[in-house]
């Protein structure tokens, strides 16, 4: 009887041993799929290119065997041990990427096509770069690489760039158009020294070399405006040293990726220079900066005239451009504050300026001798009604007339 007991103990054993054993096998065979899951995926993340991205290069074996790619996945992980990787770090990596990319479209316009991909739970980076899908350190390798060849061009373009700029066309070209860059500010302040207020107020514009650049960017203007018989070999020195300082600039920015582009920020002569607007008050101080506290002290007035008169000569400049092409300027409330007589200024310096003046006013008739004729269209309505219809009239210079 008691080994009967024994023996049906032991086949329950058994069978619960049995049944222990296959779960076991079943939740093994779970957890090799698991792992071999996970293995195929870190070798397939790494053979697209974000290992390489990330900065480090994991031991493959060729035939992919799960214990070389465990081993490779233990040392990336080795490689960042304090990098947090909850979903909330995840999303937030994301985001950032996300605007990076944005980020990068924009720098890189049409020389790169860039595109976030989904695979499975994350996004690849993928770039196509002159019809070749790269990811984003072959991006980087290869813009690098442009950068680099692009300062090797402008390095040994260098002694090319100074002959052309200190004896041939491009040295004249450049100097002509600071010339005409003078004339055309002396042609405005021309016009605008004729409108004075009533209280003897005067504007007038100063185009100058930058207070904030070298000193031997004013030397290098005046040595380009010298005639070219005269530059002596310590002026020539002093031009070199110039445009070698402008092209380490060029070299050092990142604005410019071609030597084309890094010729032009070398010879752009209007980033040497700056406006100032200057105000005479006819009181023993001369002319002097436009500053907000000067501005603050001038009537109202004044205040119109000194911001309007600038702005008219910067408009008219603007225009010279292109001389046939039409010259607007539209004006809302025009020159609410100014006094008559100033009025009749402004409007004859808009006249002299050549421009092609639209206002509208609700007491402005432009009935003014300095003004050589204008048409007027008065608005009116019927109280009846919501009809708008207009009277016309023409002021010649001397009577205003019904259109």
């Amino acid at each position: 009887m008691y080994k009967r007991q024994l023996l049906l103990r032991l086949e329950g054993r058994i069978g619960g041993l049995r049944a222990t054993s296959a779960q076991d096998a079943a939740i093994r065979e779970q957890a090799v799929a698991t792992r071999d899951g996970a293995a195929h995926r870190f070798r397939h993340l790494c053979l697209v290119g974000l290992a390489e991205d990330a900065g480090i290069t994991p031991e493959l074996d060729a035939e992919g065997g799960t214990k070389a790619t465990l081993e490779a996945a233990r040392a990336t992980a080795a490689t960042w041990p304090a990098v947090p990787h909850a979903s909330r770090n995840l999303g937030d990596a994301a985001t950032r990427l996300s605007e990076a990319v944005h980020e990068a479209r924009q720098r890189l316009g049409a020389r790169a096509d860039l595109e976030m991909e989904p695979d499975d739970d994350i996004q690849l980076f993928t770039a196509t770069l002159d019809g070749v899908r790269v990811g984003a350190t072959g991006l980087l390798t290869t813009l690098t690489q442009e950068r680099d060849r692009g300062r090797d061009d402008i390095t040994t373009a260098e002694r090319r760039l100074f002959d052309q700029i200190l004896t041939g066309d491009i040295r004249r070209h450049l100097a002509a158009r600071i010339r005409q860059a003078g004339e055309l500010v002396d042609r405005m302040n021309g016009h605008l020294e004729r409108v004075r207020t009533a209280s003897n107020v005067a504007v007038q514009l100063v185009w100058d070399v930058r207070p904030d650049l070298p000193d031997g960017t004013r030397t290098a203007r005046q040595l380009l405006l010298k005639d070219p018989g005269r530059v002596n070999e310590t002026d020539r020195e002093a031009l070199h040293a110039f445009f070698r300082a402008r092209i380490e600039e060029a070299k050092g920015s990142d604005t410019a990726a071609s030597w084309e582009e890094q010729l032009g920020e070398v010879l752009d002569y209007t980033a040497w220079h700056r406006f100032t607007v200057r105000l005479d008050r006819a009181n023993g101080s001369g002319w002097q900066p436009l500053t907000k506290k000067l501005h603050g002290a001038l009537s109202g007035g004044e205040k119109a005239i000194a911001l309007h008169l600038p702005l008219f000569a910067a408009v008219a400049a603007h225009y010279e451009a292109v001389p046939r092409a039409p010259r607007p300027i539209l004006l809302d409330e025009v020159f609410v504050g100014v006094d008559t007589v100033n009025r009749g200024q402004v409007f004859g310096l808009l006249a002299a300026l050549d421009l092609d003046l639209m206002v509208t006013s609700d007491h402005e008739w432009c009935t003014y001798g300095e003004l050589p004729g204008i048409a007027v269209h008065q608005l009116l309505t019927d109280g009846g009604d919501d009809a708008v219809t207009s009277a016309r009239f023409v002021w010649n210079g001397t009577e205003l007339e019904a259109g």
